[in-house]
Order: C-alpha cells, then sequence, then structure tokens
C-alpha cells in the first residue's frame, strides 16, 4: 500500500514580477451576452391560452423551443398528445413551485450575462471565426443543467438553485449538489461549449482504440484551460468544482498522484473502467485515497497542458484546442511534479 504524505509548504508571490498571460484586452470585441427567458415566458401564460400561443413561441425561440420539448419527453409538436402534456407540465405544482423558486433566486441574470459577456468576447478574441451562441434560460424538472446546439446554449435555472430541499428528494449525491450554484454556471457552460466545440478524438484514427487514461486527462486539461482563458479572474476551485480543501489536497499531493499512475503503468491503460474511475465524476478518484476529490486525474492534465502552454508561447489556444497529438504534449510539456 503505497504512503501518502502530506507536505506543507509556503509559496512567495510578488505580484510585480507575475503576469497572468491569460489576461488580455478585450473591451473592444462587440460581444453581448443577453439572455431570452424561456421559462418566464412560458410558466406566465394563462392556462387557457397555452395551447394558441404555440405557434408564436416555436416561431420566437426556433431550434431551441424543438430541442427544449424534446428534453422534456413530450412528443413532437403537432403531435397528438403534444398539447396536453405540456400544459401538464406547466400546470404541474411542483414545476410551478420550482419555477417560483427560480424566479426567486434569479430575479435577473444581469451577473451571470456580465461574466459570459466577457466569457464570449474572449471567446472572439481567440477564435474571431466562430460565432458566439444565443443564450437561453429554462426549467426543466431537473432534466438537464445546460443544453446546447448549434448556435444555441441553454441554462437549465432549477439545475442551480444552491441549498434547496428538491435535490436531496431527487436522491442526487451531495458531491454533486455542491456546484448546483448560481456561481457555477460561467464556468460550466464554457467547459461544455468547448466539450461541443472541441469533441474528444482519437489520437490515431486508423485505430479501434480511441482513449486512454493520459489522453482523456490531458484532453480534460485543454477544457480547463480554455475555460480559464475564456474566464480568467474565475478561480481554479470555482473551474473544477473543488472546495478549498479539495484544491489543497491536489497540490500538497499532485508528485504522489503523478508517481502512482506511472508506477502502476496506468496512463496507458484504455479499459474504460480504469479511464471512467480516474476521470468521471465522483465523490473521489477511485485508485487515490478517499480524500482526494473526483476527476483528480483531470486536474493533473489540466497542470501538464498549463505546463506545455508555458513552454510553448507559440502555440495559439486554437492550436491546443484541435490538436489531438496528446503524447506531445505530455512529452514537450516536460511535466515533472516530482522535481
Amino acid at each position: 500500500m503505497r504512503k501518502w504524505t502530506y507536505l506543507l509548504f509556503l509559496v512567495m508571490i510578488f505580484p510585480g514580477c507575475r503576469r497572468n498571460p491569460l489576461e488580455v484586452n478585450v473591451s473592444d470585441i462587440d460581444v453581448t451576452v443577453k439572455f431570452k427567458r424561456m421559462e418566464k415566458d412560458i410558466f406566465t401564460l394563462p392556462p387557457d391560452s397555452v395551447i394558441v400561443r404555440l405557434p408564436e413561441l416555436q416561431k420566437e425561440y426556433g431550434l431551441f423551443f424543438k430541442r427544449y420539448v424534446q428534453l422534456l419527453n413530450i412528443g413532437k409538436p403537432g403531435s397528438s398528445m403534444f398539447n396536453e402534456l405540456l400544459k401538464i407540465f406547466l400546470l404541474d405544482d411542483i414545476n410551478r413551485e420550482v419555477y417560483q423558486q427560480v424566479m426567486k433566486t434569479y430575479p435577473d441574470l444581469k451577473n451571470i450575462e456580465k461574466q459570459l459577456t466577457g466569457a464570449f468576447r474572449h471567446y472572439k478574441y481567440y477564435f474571431p471565426e466562430k460565432k458566439v451562441p444565443a443564450v437561453y434560460s429554462y426549467v426543466s424538472g431537473f432534466n438537464a443543467s445546460l443544453l446546447i446546439d448549434e448556435g444555441i446554449l441553454g441554462v437549465g435555472l432549477d439545475r442551480y438553485l444552491g441549498d434547496v430541499p428538491y435535490y436531496d428528494q431527487l436522491g442526487i449525491p451531495k458531491y454533486m449538489q455542491r456546484n448546483m450554484i448560481p456561481g457555477k454556471i460561467p464556468s460550466d457552460c464554457m467547459y461544455a461549449w468547448a466539450s461541443v466545440e472541441f469533441p474528444f478524438q482519437p489520437q490515431d484514427i486508423d485505430t479501434l482504440v480511441k482513449e486512454n487514461v493520459i489522453n482523456r486527462m490531458i484532453y480534460e486539461g485543454k477544457l480547463f484551460y480554455f475555460v480559464k482563458a475564456m474566464l480568467p479572474q474565475e478561480n481554479d476551485e470555482m473551474i473544477m468544482g473543488y472546495s478549498p480543501k479539495q484544491m489543497k489536497w491536489c497540490r500538497m499531493n499532485e508528485g504522489q498522484m503523478w508517481a502512482y499512475l506511472i508506477e502502476r503503468k496506468m496512463l496507458f491503460k484504455t479499459d474504460y473502467m480504469t479511464v471512467n474511475k480516474l476521470t468521471r465524476n465522483a465523490p473521489f478518484t477511485s485508485f487515490f485515497p478517499r480524500e482526494s476529490p473526483g476527476r483528480a486525474a483531470n486536474w493533473i492534465g489540466w497542470q501538464i497542458v498549463r505546463k506545455y502552454m508555458k513552454l510553448h508561447k507559440e502555440v495559439t489556444l486554437e492550436e491546443l484546442m484541435t490538436s489531438v497529438n496528446y503524447q506531445d504534449i505530455l512529452n514537450e510539456s516536460e511535466y515533472d511534479p516530482g522535481q
């Protein structure tokens, strides 16, 4: 059994000597994010006018309306049961109570709009040819935190209510509830947007092996690096969804985690269970102590990418995000937390 030690150390930082390379001037970029609040438009409809207003809602919300009703699993507009099932959803006592809680928590979305405006200005700075999505909010009976399709980004506000009884009633684990808070919306949005815009691809498309541990770690590390580039003022804890204690644990045990993965020859394992246990959300990371946060291997992946980008300032963010040369990123990062 490998011994895990906890080392205390002091790092002195002199602000005048360090500059965050991700702090770029985006004030001149013409992007403004404004939510279209579907939950207000549909939950405030008089019951007897829901069906009459459907064509208007479909026209106003377009593709988002189509994806939203798919999320509700009530069939397609125009189908025999659609109208009735939509009315049932909107008139359900619990759904209406949740909507009221959403409006209490989010009487407006100005703060989130401000943060997403900054994030998507950074997005246009790094990716000038890409389009900024239209942004929507919704209530879906806790079905999905985010809804993304071509040109649209939807936020399920009922999944970001903070300390409410609904999540316990639904059986949502505490480690997940910790991140179902308003402050997590901006980083979740940018992480999800990156995962759709830059999906995981195998390093060798001619092989059947699409994933191994280190490839997934570095891919996830690229996503977190992207989020930090879009939200350079956001702290690492919020981006990862870690508590300060969990982040401290990762920093103190970075070398031990990396040594463990190397000694057990786990970096190039391809079986789904091993990859999943190290990189998927969980109360802690399997193979590591129970004090570890979930997805700790992804945090290591982020540190590898950070080191790589620090050493290779000529590499653009677009080049990083589109690269599938995971092994090259690892090798050229010269990552060695034991030094």
